[in-house]
């Protein structure tokens, strides 16, 4: 019987060590409140869990980002986007940015609407000479994007749920799905990939923007200045 035992728990501990590691990068989707009819904005952002004696390697991504209702209403990703964050210092490519150099039509992205509900964006960029950025647990959380939303189309309560597409991965382009995260070569060819996870955000619509009550008191005690200089003219003159 302690053979058998024996036996069994070599047997478990080889399962163990065969178990893969967790996915060293992380897509974080940012949430944020929007006013009903108004527009607002999401940051995604990347991390990596690896450690700095051997970092993350990539040159190379695309991710896709889908708006899911938990309600009813619709949220999109705004038509006009301005990539800004390309030129940002906290951007994952920061002053290589092959998109950023570039320019139009390779410019960060695109919104691609499937059914309005579900709307979608697609997101890529290159390193402009194909150099790999390293990212480590010691980088910190560093920007993917920055993404305008079209909330004219909702009412407030309502709420959208902002993922990856897919949710997780093992980060090759080679493996048809359409978030990938790799070092490809000058003829993009990949030469690796890096596993992937990601944690989704949540918009929530509230009410119309209400006036701040300075806005609102502010020209109200003009009137009333204005109105009792008036008055003060008027008896001034009856005298």
């Amino acid at each position: 019987m302690q053979r058998i035992g024996m036996g069994c728990l070599v047997i478990l501990l080889a399962g163990l060590v065969a178990i893969p590691a967790q996915a060293d990068l992380t897509v974080s989707v940012s949430g944020t409140p929007i006013a009903a009819g108004g527009t607002g904005t999401i940051d995604v952002y990347l991390s990596s869990t690896a450690s700095s004696s051997s970092p993350d390697q990539i040159n190379d991504y695309a991710f896709t980002l889908q708006i899911t209702p938990n309600t009813v209403g619709n949220l999109a990703f705004s038509a006009s986007q301005d990539f800004g964050y390309l030129n940002s210092n906290n951007y994952v490519f920061f002053g290589n940015s092959a998109d950023y150099i570039s320019g139009p039509p390779l410019f960060g992205g695109t919104p691609l609407t499937t059914v309005y509900a579900n709307d979608t964006f697609l997101g890529f960029d290159t390193t402009n000479d194909f150099t790999s950025v390293s990212l480590s647990s010691s980088s910190g959380r560093v920007l993917l994007a920055t993404l305008n939303l079209d909330a004219s189309i909702t009412s407030p309560g309502e709420t959208f749920t902002i993922g990856l597409v897919p949710s997780s991965g093992d980060g090759s382009m080679n493996s048809g799905a359409s978030s990938y995260f790799n070092v490809v070569d000058s003829s993009f060819n990949e030469l690796s990939a890096v596993p992937f996870t990601s944690s989704s955000g949540t918009v929530t619509i509230t009410s119309s923007a209400v006036p701040e009550p300075s806005t609102i008191l502010y020209p109200l005690a003009a009137i009333l200045a204005l109105a009792g200089f008036q008055g003060g003219r008027q008896l001034l003159r009856a005298r």
